[in-house]
């Protein structure tokens, strides 16, 4: 993969993940091309960079490639991906890429776990770049610090969001490990807790023994990782076994976000004021706070480079105001996630809270039914959206209207409306100053929320 002269083709180019490697393979001097299903915002900033990109998946439209790389999303059975090796083109997953360029640029950091990975990378990401380490990057989420998910660095060092769905981290060889939490998610890849668990075991065991792993010390999940490490461990949190541990944190209303002391190994070495909400977000930097020391950045560099941090897009985003109301988007898709978020939005708002969720994923949403049902006692008012299919097909046993009547055991006011459009009018009709809208989910619900925004304009244009 040194040679710049090669030709690489991406299957599904348009992914989080792929977007991103096709961007920085461009960057190494790579011919990169690229097909998605259909064309999006991703697509047209990969076009507007140079990188052609063909919408659907016949072979016939593939280039000469010397190379095939596709996502997990689309899998082996793709037609481009069935031809290119019809033709003996190598073929790799993503993962597999992006495994091969960790070895290739030096020095890994992955940055795992079930919820706060792309928040945690995005931190460390700023953190690294501000303090002249000059990391190569690439992240699940945009952060406007780099220009948007990957940096192009020219250090050994190179971090990554590391996703564990369908076990791709195995693919990575990191010398340091962040494991930000972990929980039960994917279930159409992990069929029980444990089964998670054993993935983060399997990927912590990849680590060498002058390596890092650097947990969550107030997740138990996270503390069944430590027979398995061979590396250093060190822990963050609040518990007071922890090596870095936040104490005393408290909301920051003036900017929104959250102010704690914080000690190391018992003794307090600096004050973390963050400009984004909720005690997950204080943990997130916790760990891209310890991660950096491994690479030299005091904590002292790292808590002031972080005053700067404002959030990811997608991350507790704010969208924009209009007429007094508040719009919000996130995405939280999973119940821990969503219960975390809606607490840290109450300690901040204290007007009504409308939550406008889209449930990602039929399999999610019927093994985790009842999680999903408490996670919204922080909202006043649920709104539904059917489910975003994504990768799945119906199998007609689960559905957001079954959501809506098992979550009102929990909370009074949920309002099932399956149609987006709909969902904005009863918005316009019934929110108010003062109140804010999170529109949440790893879907297309943001768009609720935009419209929303451009309806509420116009209307007072017409005025």
């Amino acid at each position: 993969m040194q040679d710049s002269g090669k030709r690489l083709f991406f299957v599904g180019i348009g992914g989080a993940r792929l977007n991103a490697l096709a961007k920085l393979y461009a960057d190494r001097g790579y011919q990169v091309a690229g097909s998605d299903r259909q064309a999006s915002k991703t697509t047209e900033e990969l076009i507007a960079r140079g990188i052609p990109v063909t919408y659907g998946h016949d072979p016939a439209q593939m280039p000469p490639a010397d190379l095939v790389v596709y996502t997990n999303a689309v899998g082996e059975d793709n037609p481009q991906v069935l031809a290119a090796k019809a033709q003996n083109i190598p073929v790799l997953e993503g993962a597999e890429l992006l495994g091969k360029l960790m070895t290739e640029v030096g020095y890994g950091i992955a940055v795992s776990g079930t919820h706060g990975k792309t928040t945690t990378t995005s931190m460390l990401a700023l953190i690294l770049t501000k303090a002249g380490v000059d990391p190569t990057v690439l992240i699940g989420g945009e952060l406007s610090a780099i220009g948007g998910n990957h940096r192009t660095g020219k250090s050994q060092y190179i971090v990554v969001e590391a996703c564990e769905f369908r076990r791709s981290f195995l693919q990575l060889s990191p010398t340091i490990t962040v494991v930000t939490n972990i929980d039960w998610d994917h279930p159409d890849c992990f069929p029980t807790p444990d089964a998670v668990v054993d993935g983060f075991c399997q990927f912590t065991e990849k680590l060498p023994a002058d390596g890092c792993l650097i947990i969550n010390g107030d997740d138990p999940r996270c503390e069944k990782l430590v027979p398995h490490a061979k590396a250093r461990v060190i822990r963050f949190g609040t518990d007071p076994e922890c090596d870095l541990r936040a104490l005393r944190i408290h909301p920051d209303e003036k900017m929104l976000g959250s102010r704690t002391e914080l000690h190391w190994q018992g003794r307090p070495v600096v004050e973390l004021t963050l400009r984004v909400p909720g005690v997950h977000n204080v943990l997130n930097a916790m760990a891209a706070m310890a991660a950096a020391a491994q690479l030299g950045v005091d904590l002292e560099t790292s808590a002031r480079i972080l005053r700067e941090f404002t959030g990811v897009r997608r991350r507790f985003e704010i969208k924009g105001e209009a007429d007094g109301v508040l719009v919000v988007d996130d995405y939280a898709h999973h119940p821990a996630a969503i219960a975390t978020t809606l607490a840290a939005a109450r300690q901040h708002y204290h007007g009504r809270i409308w939550c406008v969720f889209q449930p990602h994923l039929f399999s999610r949403t019927r093994f985790l039914m009842n999680e999903f049902a408490k996670a919204f006692v922080d909202c006043d008012i649920l709104v539904l959206a059917d489910i975003y299919a994504a990768r799945e097909l119906d199998p007609g046993d689960v559905s957001s209207r079954l959501l809506a009547e098992r979550t009102r055991e929990y909370l009074s006011d949920v309002r099932y409306i399956p149609d987006q459009e709909a969902i904005v009018a009863h918005l316009l009709e019934k929110a108010r100053p003062g109140d804010l809208i999170i529109t949440m989910g790893a879907g297309d619900i943001w768009k609720a929320g935009e419209a929303f925004l451009r309806e509420k304009v116009a209307l007072k244009a017409l005025r």
